[in-house]
This record gives C-alpha cells, structure tokens and sequence, in this order.
C-alpha cells in the first residue's frame, strides 16, 4: 500500500458499513405506528327557521339567527330570500332550504 492510502484505509475500518438483520420473507411487517381512523366529515349546517323583510330579513341556522353579510363557522351568509339562506365556504356557495332533510 501506499504512503496516501494509509489514513483512508483507517477511516473506512474504524466506521464499518451497517448490514441490514435477517428477517423472515413470509413474516408479514408489524405495523409501525397505529392506523388513525378515518376523519368524519363535518356536519352541513341546517336550516330551522326564515323571517323574510326585504334587506332585514334573518335566518336561523344551526340556532344562530344571522342577517345577510353574517357569519358563523366558517361561513357567510350571502343572501336570504323565500328560497332559502345561500351561504360561501372556501369558495363554494350553498343553498339551504326548508325541504332539506337532516340527515343522522
């Protein structure tokens, strides 16, 4: 060997590359961390009750009673009229109405 090898040569057997443990190919792995339940999606509000006068008119959602520009949860209450309350979320409207059915 020569005079340069000399000091790569001790690094490379003083820090030994690490080898992977045996393990058996049929065993199935363990599972690493536990599985987190799926997330329940978030419940749409609910519609209970419209009072209509013209700019002044108020809806009762969720037992919040709200005027148009409102907000609650995360929503805005965009317009109330004899169809129902549209509300904006993240980008989307919805329309709620009294025929809605509360689903549970």
């Amino acid at each position: 060997m020569t005079h340069w090898l000399l000091p790569f040569t001790a690094l490379l057997l003083a820090f030994p590359a690490k080898a992977e443990p045996l393990r058996d190919p049929f065993q199935r792995p363990a599972a690493s961390r536990p599985v987190a339940p799926a997330a329940t999606p978030e419940k749409a509000p609910r519609l209970r009750a419209l009072v209509l006068g013209g700019a002044r008119s108020l809806a009762n959602i969720d037992g919040h009673v709200l005027a148009a520009g409102e907000q609650f949860s995360g929503y805005t209450v965009l317009r109330i009229d004899a169809r129902g309350a549209l509300l904006a979320r993240a980008g989307s409207e919805l329309l709620l109405t009294m025929q809605d059915k509360d689903v549970e």
